[in-house]
């Protein structure tokens, strides 16, 4: 099969779920995130430290070490890679046609001709629009991006089926988290931002960009106003969806960070009005805590169905 050819099979991002448990991989500046595995039955996770000239290098060598020869592959994209924004959604266009008619309507606010975009919607919560009519979320990634990870995945043997966006696999794990579902504020910091989403049962109402940095919080000349800047974010995406989305907002936000050594959690307690926790990675089966590196892709086998 061509790549020109896979290109038009997921020209939509969200392609149909396949069948197998799937790799999931989150390609960083940084490395390889991996997970295998689905619905609480994992073969294993871990990171790979690659430059980005070597990344096929690496997958190569990880593909066989695991035997994942022919395997289904989900790549999640993180945030800098792509694009949401809330359209209203036309009458008269059937769901199949939806994502290539609603971004030429975003031609506008892109950076790249929509020719050149990768595109795919999902829903927008009805109780949330607050009177604006229906409305979807409409993503879009730069065609060139997919393919380069189609041929990465390709190149190493796998079969790329999905490609994710990072709020949506978070989407995954704040669900199992709400038992009761009454809403799961989910804090995620990476190395040089983080990102946060509010969800109820499974369907994702907010996500936001915070803009933090670890060197920031680890340097005690700027801790102190990163902190502050941090737990400002995350009350305002809070206050956002209480005044503007008309929900009740989480009395808990959950944090996974990478750095273990800070408290954040106390940290943050002083400035947010809701409770911080971290995730107990024990109820989900894990004997050790997640690398929050992996948590991403590690979440992305986590699907809540069979397409977003």
């Amino acid at each position: 099969m061509t790549l020109s050819s896979v290109v038009n099979r997921v020209s939509r991002l969200f392609a149909r779920a396949d069948s197998r448990t799937p790799v999931c991989l989150e390609v960083r500046p940084d490395g390889i995130a991996w997970a295998k595995g689905s619905d609480g039955v994992w073969a294993g996770r871990g990171f790979v430290d690659c430059l980005p000239a070597k990344r096929r290098e690496a997958l190569e060598s990880l593909v066989n070490e695991q035997g994942w020869a022919g395997a289904p592959a989900v790549v999640v994209l993180p945030i800098d890679q792509y694009q949401v924004f809330q359209v209203e959604r036309p009458e008269g266009i059937e769901d199949n046609e939806l994502a290539d008619a609603l971004k030429w309507k975003l031609k506008d606010f892109l950076d790249f001709s929509p020719s050149d975009a990768v595109s795919d919607v999902f829903a927008f919560p009805e109780d949330a629009s607050r009177g604006r009519g229906p409305l979807v979320n409409v993503v879009t990634a730069r065609k060139s991006l997919v393919q380069e990870l189609m041929a990465l995945a390709d190149g190493a043997g796998l079969e790329l089926v999905r490609v994710d966006i990072a709020e949506l696999a978070l989407r995954n794990l704040a669900s199992r988290m709400d038992t009761a579902n009454r809403g799961v504020a989910l804090v995620h910091l990476r190395e040089r931002y983080g990102q946060m989403v509010v969800c109820r049962g499974d369907t994702l109402y907010l996500s936001r960009r915070l803009d933090v940095s670890y060197d920031d919080l680890r340097d005690a000349g700027r801790q102190e106003n990163a902190v502050q800047s941090l737990a400002l974010e995350i009350q305002r995406s809070m206050d956002y969806f209480e005044s503007q989305l008309g929900q009740v907002p989480p009395a808990t936000i959950r944090l996974v960070a990478r750095d273990s050594v800070l408290p954040l959690t106390s940290m943050l307690s002083s400035y947010v009005a809701a409770s911080i926790e971290t995730v107990a990675w024990s109820e989900f089966g894990l004997e050790q805590d997640l690398d929050s590196r992996c948590l991403p892709a590690w979440s992305a086998g986590l699907a809540v169905g069979e397409t977003h």
